[in-house]
């Protein structure tokens, strides 16, 4: 059985990776969903090659120079945090209709110009192939198409210069990629993406695509964090049932290559909202053997995150269950924390935490 999990390149999911790059193998493989561009730092310097400098209060610091094409570093950035390892790169395009009209275009800024033009996200995803490790991902959705011929002749393209391609599609889109599915290598990839939706009850669907004997591996996706479920929602110390990770086992019963998640993080684009320090805590220890969430929150919304300091004792108190060998590097940041965290901390303890659980137990 194989396991995706799927982060968008955002800080505190960029530090997941980053200290748990050694979890990443053949049956451990990240998608990175690219919502903006990652730039080389550089600085403006004046006629005779000297830098720059702006005054600020009590120091000086030098100006930074607006960051041009040739200085994009996103995928050469995201190959050195995995360590050269197997990976799907999913150049994110979104529809406003799923992720709200609040979706920041500062933050999402690469993803605005993908939705709007097709080239770029042809050029951009051709790129991929110059890395031999990253399997480039064509991503079909609701409002975010191809046409048909010119899916065909680019995943054609993509073949030619890459030994793996992906091809992730909703439900929506299973009667028009039926050809290219069957036209997909045995080291190709078909990532059947059920978003939010119970993938139990998406058996025929399911069945579709097995019955066109496709020769690639199919991995079911899939996002069991509802958007629409505040962390207020979640209970103050117990398991939940508002988190249904029924994927792992569909995928077992169909005999499906894997399944696919967000890590315990909800499938959500950066916002121009903010929270004003207010919100309820809320930790998600997830537990590999019982396929369950613990959650911790902190229901008073005036504390925001001040409220971690009253959930810490109760996760503490709770580590014989959930980290019984001592090892989770979850529990090692919350150990190593001068205070309560922030909000990325507490995002970044979630994920790590799921991956590692799957990591650990995932071949047992």
């Amino acid at each position: 059985m194989m396991y995706v999990p799927m982060l968008k390149t955002k800080t505190e999911e960029l530090r997941v990776v980053k200290e748990l790059q050694f979890c990443f193998s053949n049956n451990i493989i990240p998608l990175f969903e690219i919502i903006n561009e990652m730039y080389q730092t550089k600085y403006k310097k004046d006629s005779n090659g000297a830098f720059i400098y702006e005054q600020h209060k009590t120091r000086k610091s030098k100006v930074k120079a607006e960051p041009t094409e040739d200085d994009i570093i996103t995928l050469k950035k995201i190959y050195d945090l995995v360590d050269g390892k197997l990976m799907f790169i999913d150049y994110f395009r979104f529809s406003l209709k799923k992720y709200g009209k609040k979706v920041s275009v500062k933050n999402a800024e690469l993803s605005f110009n993908l939705n709007n033009s097709l080239e770029l996200y042809k050029k951009k995803i051709l790129e991929t192939t110059k890395y031999s490790n990253m399997i480039p991902v064509v991503s079909l959705k609701p409002e975010c198409g191809f046409p048909k011929a010119e899916l065909k002749a680019f995943v054609s393209c993509l073949q030619k210069n890459s030994p793996h391609v992906a091809l992730r599609i909703t439900e929506e889109w299973i009667d028009d990629t039926k050809e290219v599915v069957q036209r997909l290598r045995e080291t190709d990839f078909l990532l059947f993406d059920v978003e939010e939706q119970n993938p139990e009850l998406k058996f025929m669907e399911i069945q579709e695509l097995l019955d066109l004997q496709p020769r690639c591996k199919i991995i079911l996706l899939n996002s069991p964090r509802k958007q629409d479920v505040k962390n207020g929602e979640y209970p103050e110390h117990d398991k939940t049932d508002l988190i249904n990770n029924c994927a792992r086992f569909v995928a077992k019963d169909y005999e499906l290559d894997g399944y696919g998640d967000y890590c315990g993080l909800k499938d959500v684009m950066p916002t121009n909202d903010g929270s004003n320090g207010m919100g309820a805590a809320l930790a998600l220890l997830y537990d590999y053997k019982e396929n369950v969430f613990y959650s911790y929150c902190k229901h008073d919304t005036s504390l925001g995150t001040a409220g971690y300091t009253l959930l810490i004792p109760l996760i503490k108190a709770d580590e014989l269950i959930l980290n019984p060998a001592g090892d989770c590097p979850a529990y090692k940041t919350i150990h190593s924390m001068p205070g309560h965290g922030s909000w990325r901390t507490w995002h970044h303890i979630n994920a790590k935490r799921y991956i590692y659980q799957t990591y650990k137990n995932l071949n047992l």
